[in-house]
């Protein structure tokens, strides 16, 4: 038997009193009660979420609260709970509590948590967006449990996000414990002595259908002059902020010109929890005509229901499983008629409104806090005292998902006849993007890679057409046009110095890694076409044609030519390094950009053809200057592209882009290659595992169900394009991982 006896040290997650909103009565309400069942010794405290521009002043038990759009504070408060006594962590959530895309900065906050987790769900959406649900089943995986309050909640849990039955625990909403249905002590308190009492308590908005209740109410007044329709609660935050009382007024004339003002109180107060249980107790008849069918919790139908008022509702999800086996009566939304003849037939029935008023309370009786708590320090402290690895939540930098299977689904969505597409809307390709040869060239590697190392076939199939394409691309003077439209037209002569450079790269690999000469001999002449433009290329054109070259010149390595076109561009990149490094500076240029760490990844590869010490040691210290500035707290935070990262100024955190991810674990594994060193390993591990959810705001960029990978890694979210370049950059750094793998089971 769990509770009571055992110290549990617990931290909680949510909203939280005094902000006015029904998660921060709960979380409040489930600290306080958990508490009373706990040993003396234990501990609890809160991490309250702020909403954006306001602060709360809070009990003693909050230690710290998190602004909903200030990703440092999530990051803050993960430490503090990871250095507290805390053994496990309890979070509220639902959509809208926790910023960025949907919430998604939770996860960022969740990554970082090194104890396990309880996460109750308040919403559980049948219909959710991709990125709600990439939330939530983040979220359930990331949890030891996933608590829901109903059974049509779990079976939604189950069904649409996957989440598996054993990882879920259903747990009613919590009530007060109320001990009696008797309402005439607390009608006199608010003078309503004699009266037929209709409540209806809640933060308002539009969605709450007050006005069907407003409706229903005059064909009553003639034959019930003493009915009093009861509408407790301030307008919701939100809508305050952005339409004001403009449904609360409406709401006002609508009494008035119905002739109801002697039936129909306002009282837009946020009234104290014991001040609430006093209306509660004070009501004849609880309704909840709320407009939406998806609603899956209502904290107000709990506690009418633990007061033991007679209940009607609409047939929202959670309504209709409550309220079943004849414990409230439903009505259609907006039905204004129908509930006023289910009215009618209560308030002319005083036992069968009596027999409606048992029938909720006793069911509420289960619902009481005293027995929810103890529900919910069983489920706490099974997880703190958990140690198994899959179950409870995982330490800080490990990733989230296992290592997926290598898989081109995607890049054969992308590519047709003619090449692969540059971009996606969502997973569908954009053809008005046409082609570009930058994409063709990654896509070429990338092949030419799972064909030598994995033997795939639809590798080995797609080739020839990344070969045409690139060929196409070529003109006279050996360099490369980059865009490709969707007409078959080539869109500029001359491409960019990273598109000339990149390709370079691929006819190099394609040299050294292809099994099939036909393929190696095209790559070769083309090579040799190319070799007169390379000089002329700016660094990264340069740092690019670097790796190509000594690719090539693993396969053939008696090509004079191309071992002194080596030797010149490592020494251009070496000396634009001199150039620009100083002691806390030793980079190539005065800004780090995109794709920065090809730079030393091409030194790491001119040096294993090469020999030269001096390209080896620039390499080393050039990386390791990247790795100061791109590895954070265990995990890789690339230098986001919304301003890089310019000497002497704040590098940006976001966007982050799988292409500069990609080469960090290319270039680790170049280290590794040269030197040895098993730490670059697990660097490239580190860096790949950015794909699997271990980056800045916890969430993978891979998709599991495209094969796609996200576009790039926001402030507010992941995107929800996979596009060419992002999936390729994705399969490479799986390849890096693969390869090296394989490589150490052999050893």
């Amino acid at each position: 038997m769990f509770g009571f006896k055992k110290r549990c040290n617990i931290a909680f997650i949510g909203n939280y009193l005094p902000r006015t909103c029904g998660i921060a009565t709960f979380t409040r309400d489930l600290l306080v009660s958990v508490r009373k069942n706990l040993n003396s010794d234990s501990t609890v405290f809160a991490i309250a979420m702020d909403e954006e521009g306001k602060t709360y002043n809070y009990a003693d038990e909050v230690l710290y609260s998190v602004g909903q759009n200030k990703l440092k504070d999530y990051i803050e408060a993960a430490n503090i709970i990871n250095t507290s006594n805390a053994q496990v962590v309890s979070i509220q959530h639902e959509f809208g509590i926790y910023g960025g895309w949907d919430g998604i900065y939770l996860l960022s906050m969740l990554s970082r948590i090194n104890i396990p987790i309880v996460t109750t769900l308040h919403t559980v959406l049948l219909s959710p967006s991709p990125n709600q649900k990439k939330i939530i089943t983040e979220i359930a995986q990331r949890s030891f449990k996933t608590v829901v309050m109903s059974r049509d909640s779990a079976q939604t849990l189950n069904r649409v996000y996957g989440v598996p039955e054993e990882k879920i625990e259903i747990i009613f909403h919590g009530t007060p414990d109320f001990i009696s249905v008797d309402t005439s002590h607390f009608k006199k308190r608010f003078k309503l002595e004699g009266r037929k009492m209709i409540l209806t308590f809640g933060l308002l908005s539009p969605s709450k259908g007050i006005e069907t209740v407003i409706r229903a109410l005059p064909p009553l007044t003639k034959d019930f002059p003493d009915i009093t329709y009861v509408i407790l609660g301030i307008t919701h935050p939100n809508v305050l902020k952005e339409q004001g009382e403009k449904y609360r007024e409406g709401l006002v004339r609508l009494v008035e010109r119905l002739r109801l003002r002697p039936h129909v109180i306002f009282d837009d107060r946020f009234v104290k929890l014991e001040e609430l249980y006093a209306w509660l107790q004070a009501s004849d008849i609880y309704v909840t005509p709320y407009m939406n069918k998806d609603q899956s919790v209502s904290g107000t139908l709990s506690y009418a229901m633990g007061a033991g008022n007679a209940i009607i509702s609409t047939p929202y999800r959670y309504a209709e499983e409550m309220l079943s086996e004849g414990r409230g009566v439903l009505f259609d939304f907006n039905d204004s008629e129908k509930l006023s003849a289910i009215l009618r037939d209560l308030l002319s029935d005083a036992n069968k409104l009596r027999s409606l008023q048992k029938k909720a309370y006793y069911f509420g009786k289960q619902m009481s806090w005293k027995k929810v708590s103890k529900r919910y320090v069983e489920v706490l402290e099974r997880a703190a005292s958990s140690k198994k690895p899959e179950t409870a939540t995982r330490a800080r930098s490990a990733p989230i998902m296992r290592i997926p299977k290598f898989d081109l689904t995607h890049i054969k969505r992308l590519t047709d006849d003619t090449g692969i597409i540059q971009h996606c809307k969502f997973i569908v390709p954009d053809r008005s993007s046409g082609y570009c040869l930058d994409d063709n060239a990654r896509a070429l590697i990338l092949c030419a890679w799972a064909a030598f190392l994995l033997g795939d076939e639809d590798a080995k199939a797609l080739l020839p057409t990344y070969c045409a394409f690139v060929r196409h691309m070529q003109g006279k003077d050996g360099s490369f046009a980059n865009f490709f439209s969707y007409r078959r037209e080539i869109i500029d002569e001359k491409g960019s110095d990273d598109s000339n450079g990149r390709t370079v790269w691929a006819l190099g690999y394609l040299s050294w890694r292809t099994r099939n000469e036909t393929l190696r001999s095209f790559s070769r002449e083309m090579m040799n076409n190319s070799f007169r433009m390379i000089p002329k290329l700016n660094l990264r054109g340069k740092a690019f044609s670097a790796i190509g070259l000594a690719c090539y010149l693993r396969a053939f390595g008696g090509d004079e030519r191309a071992i002194e076109l080596l030797k010149n561009v490592s020494s251009d990149i070496a000396q634009a390094y001199a150039k620009s490094s100083e002691k806390n500076w030793q980079w190539f240029e005065n800004i780090l950009a995109y794709d920065n760490a090809v730079i030393p990844m091409s030194l790491f590869n001119a040096y294993g053809i090469l020999k030269d010490e001096s390209l080896l040691k620039i390499a080393e210290d050039s990386l390791s200057f990247l790795e100061q500035n791109i590895f954070r707290d265990g995990k890789l935070s690339i230098i986001g592209n919304r301003g890089w990262y310019v000497k002497g100024k704040e590098s940006a955190r976001f966007d982050q882009q799988p292409i500069d991810v990609a080469a960090v674990a290319l270039a680790m594994q170049s280290a590794y290659r040269v030197t040895g060193d098993k730490e670059y390993i697990n660097k490239m591990r580190t860096a790949f595992d950015w794909f699997l959810g271990d980056n800045d705001l916890g969430i993978p960029m891979f998709d599991t169900g495209s094969k796609g990978c996200s576009d790039g890694l926001m402030q507010g979210g992941a995107s929800m394009n996979q596009g060419a370049e992002s999936t390729i950059s994705f399969l490479m750094a799986l390849l890096a991982v693969l390869e090296e793998h394989e490589i150490e089971s052999l050893e």
